[in-house]
């Protein structure tokens, strides 16, 4: 009886790997970036939603406080009042975090409540636990993402409109297009990076409101040129709701913007 021998399996040529290698490597190139987007969608949708959740711990803060807006404290340079900030006095409403501002605690023991940090907050300001290098020299670190629109301030708003402070929302005439929350800037030779607001009303010009803001607010974290009308970040708004605005929907100029209440009739 004759043994047949199995016939032999035809290998792959180098011509035919090659081939095989780079349909792989074209087909990676193509889901890479669209991986990319869903991922950077993803994030945006996170920070959206927290902005959206600190904007309705906000509500729920002046239901209990007659109608009274949280403030603002965190210093960027200058003088301020830690205690005086909404990331405390939100604290019953956003999660676990310190009773009250202890400016001899170590920097180590401060916790930031997941709702204050955005996704893909890169700012070198955070402790190194978080992924930073901070405290700096002056002993400054990074406790949240968002900051709060210092129109709305008692304590450090403008000064500019007799009917100044903002403070609660009966003052305010038109809530559903009066921003709130925001996202600060995650790097600033100002140190508004390790501030909760901004001072827009140092914005100036349409044509300067870009470059100025940029220092403050991380105004195109999720899209658009960096320092442009066309930069694309969250805000949240007086009346609840939460949107991704291009910048120039935001703010135009000191007499159509959406921060000062005086001047949201006009958008």
């Amino acid at each position: 009886m004759t043994r047949r021998t199995p016939p032999s399996q035809p290998a792959f040529t180098l011509i035919e790997l090659l081939v095989v290698l780079a349909i792989v490597a074209l087909l990676v190139g193509l889901l890479l970036p669209a991986l990319g987007k869903a991922r950077r969608a993803a994030r945006q949708t996170v920070c959206l939603s927290n902005i959206r959740s600190l904007q309705t711990a906000q509500l729920l803060y002046c239901d209990d406080y007659k109608g009274l807006f949280a403030d603002v404290g965190l210093p960027h340079r200058g003088a301020g009042d830690p205690r005086l900030s909404f990331i405390w006095s939100l604290r019953e409403y956003i999660g676990s975090i310190p009773q009250q501002y202890d400016a001899s605690a170590p920097p180590e023991s401060y916790v930031v409540p997941p709702l204050l940090r955005s996704p893909g907050d890169a700012s070198p300001a955070w402790l190194p636990r978080d992924g930073g290098s901070g405290p700096s020299a002056n002993g400054a670190f990074r406790r949240t993402s968002y900051g709060m629109n210092n129109y709305l301030s008692r304590t450090y708003n403008p000064g500019i409109s007799a009917k100044e402070p903002w403070d609660r929302l009966q003052k305010v005439p038109l809530p559903s297009s009066t921003i709130q929350f925001l996202l600060m800037a995650e790097t600033s030779n100002d140190d508004f990076h390790v501030s909760d607001h901004p001072h827009a009303e140092s914005w100036n010009t349409a044509a300067q409101a870009p470059q100025r803001a940029f220092v403050q607010v991380q105004i195109a974290k999720w899209g658009g040129p960096s320092q442009s009308p066309q930069s694309l970040s969250n805000y949240s708004f007086l009346d609840g709701h939460a949107s991704p605005l291009v910048f120039s929907r935001a703010y135009r100029d000191p007499s159509v913007n959406q921060f000062n209440p005086a001047a949201t009739a006009n958008n």
